[in-house]
Formats: structure tokens, sequence, C-alpha cells
């Protein structure tokens, strides 16, 4: 469901609330955009419920209602404690493919604490409380292994494959980027388990000795970006200094970090000599200098990928094998940009990054 268009009834017991703009930011003969809720504090992603109602998550911990271009004042309650710490807090929310049926969402996030933590993915029911909402029936779902003494590089992207299987990005901890090419942990690697947690029969290293049974790919460093797409896996992830990538993830490939990367070490130093190497995947778009990939969303046959170092938007066109990047559009937008999705309305939402954030609705005219 996560970054597609969907056409959904109302749920809930609520009236339906169309988005309500507070003010236009910015306009061009091509696009305008809108904001449609700004105060924000460190917010990491966003989803549409079917009433109109917004759910943005804040890393400190928040889980924040909008609602007719308004922030509730009272969050959603239930919200597990997350570890707010360097890039850690609370991460990514996806509704379940089912929601109209079983109010089912998920968050990821970090838990833990300086001693130890990890990337956490739960379930949890949505549960209408007078004007709000509350978590119910909260299932720890999976706890990425081992724990790490690193607040930093948690990804926590959440995507839904058609069997109803999840999958989940997992960051390499930063001082661990070895581990990722290494298949007894979780760092560096996107895992797919089951919606109750158990793990998928048809996982590629389920029968491999010493291999952590939820991995679906691995040799990855950091990846926010993460969209099923006419069930074509699209990721994209943060190089060092430079080495940005998007690829296209297939189950139990090798996507290279930290032995293959066109990035360079944060301090200019080589991080390995290898640009290539046998069995590993080398990536269908490389950002060198870096852009910071954040976020994808496929609209309209595109995909677009936000940025936080470039602070843009870019498009790119693919036909599920090759991806070519377009280059920036929407210009007018600038700014460190967290998240992106399509609304109910077939339109696309931006997400902004840091303190006093926004959530822009971005309208092309010819869409209208």
């Amino acid at each position: 469901m996560r970054k597609l268009s969907v056409t959904l009834s109302l749920l809930l017991g609520l009236s339906s609330n169309a988005i309500s703009a507070q003010h236009s930011a910015t306009a061009t003969d091509d696009y305008y955009t809108t904001v449609i809720a700004s105060g924000f504090n460190q917010p990491w992603a966003h989803e549409f419920l079917p009433n109109g109602d917004i759910l943005v998550t804040e890393r400190v911990g928040k889980l924040k209602v909008v609602r007719d271009g308004k922030i509730l004042q009272r969050g959603v309650s239930g919200v597990p404690e997350s570890y707010y710490a360097g890039q850690g807090g609370l991460l990514d929310i996806m509704l379940d493919s089912d929601f109209s049926n079983n109010f089912t969402l998920y968050l990821s996030y970090a838990f833990g604490s300086s001693n130890g933590n990890a990337t956490r993915l739960i379930s949890a029911t949505l549960a209408s409380k007078g004007d709000n909402y509350a978590l119910e029936n909260i299932n720890i779902l999976f706890t990425a292994s081992p724990l790490k003494q690193t607040p930093q590089h948690y990804s926590g992207r959440i995507a839904q494959m058609d069997d109803g299987s999840l999958l989940l990005t997992i960051g390499d901890g930063f001082d661990y980027r070895e581990d990722a090419q290494r298949l007894d942990n979780h760092l560096g690697k996107i895992i797919r388990i089951n919606r109750d947690g158990s793990v998928p029969a048809d996982n590629p290293f389920v029968a491999k000795q010493g291999a952590k049974p939820e991995i679906w790919s691995y040799g990855h460093r950091n990846h926010q970006g993460l969209v099923i797409a006419d069930g074509v896996v699209y990721q994209n992830e943060h190089g060092p200094k430079g080495g940005d990538e998007i690829n296209i993830i297939e189950a139990g490939l090798n996507y290279g970090w930290p032995v293959i990367t066109l990035g360079r070490d944060y301090n200019g130093a080589s991080v390995t000599p290898y640009t290539e190497y046998p069995d590993m995947q080398q990536p269908l778009v490389d950002w060198t200098p870096s852009i910071a990939p954040s976020s994808m969303a496929v609209h309209l046959s595109k995909l677009y990928v936000t940025s936080l170092a470039e602070k843009s938007i870019r498009m790119l066109t693919t036909d599920g094998e090759t991806i070519n990047d377009q280059g920036i559009v929407f210009e007018a937008i600038k700014g460190r940009i967290r998240d992106i999705s399509v609304g109910l309305d077939n339109h696309l939402y931006i997400l902004t990054d840091g303190d006093q954030a926004e959530l822009i609705k971005i309208t092309q005219t010819q869409l209208r």
C-alpha cells in the first residue's frame, strides 16, 4: 500500500474530511505547492488514513495526526518508547494492505539504549478513541541482531509484497560496515518476514547454516528508500562521501557494500580498492557527489526520489529492469526533504526535515 495510489472506503467511524490547505507556498506554470500542516519536530514518515487523516511519525517518539490542515494537540496514544539519539527514534509507518478489514499498521523504530540498540518492527491495531486514535494489540515482529552501540544507520523503511510479507531495511550501524557482508547478522540487510513475524519458507537463506533466515538481500549501507511497483522492489541507499545508489532488489543477491562502492570515506580515504567484484551487483543509478537520498514514491509510472543534502526531488524513469535519472523536478522546492508519498487524491506529498518541518502537497497542473 505504501507510496502507491489506492482507493479506500471510509473507515474508523469518522466522517470524511478532505485535506485542507493552510496556505500556498509557491507556484509555477507546471505545478504549485500547498503547505498542508507545519510545526513537526524531526518527522520521518507519513501515511494517509482512508478518512483523510494523516499520520506523521516524529523521531522524538510521537505519532501525530493531521486533520483538516491542523495537527491535533494530542497524538496517537500507546506508541512504544523508542531510542531517540543520533539518527534513531520513531521511523517509518505503513498501513497493512488489508487495513480496511484488520485496522493493522506497522511501525519501525530504534529500540534499546546507548549500551545496545537495534532496529525494531511492530504491528498494532489502530483504534478510534473519541476524536483521536490509540495503538492496541502491539506485537513485536522483528528486532535486528546483534545489538549495536552506535546511534546511526538504522534505516527502517517498510514495504509490503504482493503476498503480504513485509520487507524492512536494516542499516549497517555505521561502525559495523563489514557485517553487511556476513549472513550471521542483520546489519546492512533487507529482511523479509510474514505479517506475524514468522520467516517465509522461501526466503533465500532459510536452509543455509549459520545465516539469519530473515535475510532477503545483503551488502547494503544505509537504505532509506524502498518501494514496490508491479512486483519490482526499488531501493535507494546512502553511500559515504559519494556512491549513493538506486538498485532493483532481488532475493539472495549481494549489493556489494563495503567491498564495492564509488564513494570514499568522510575523511577522504578510500573505503575499498574495488568498484566491482564477482557476484556483487552494480547500482543502476549512482550519485557521486552524494545527494543523500531519503525516500521514494512511484507516481504515474515515474519514480520520485527525495534528497537531504541536495535538497531536491529527482524524477526517474524505469521499465522494471533499468532506471534512468531525468534530473531535478519541482525546482522551486528547496530544503531537506525526508519523505514522499502519493496521497488518496493521486497527488504527491512531501515531508520536510528538521524542526518546524512541513507537510506539503504538490499539485501538477496537468493532473487537476
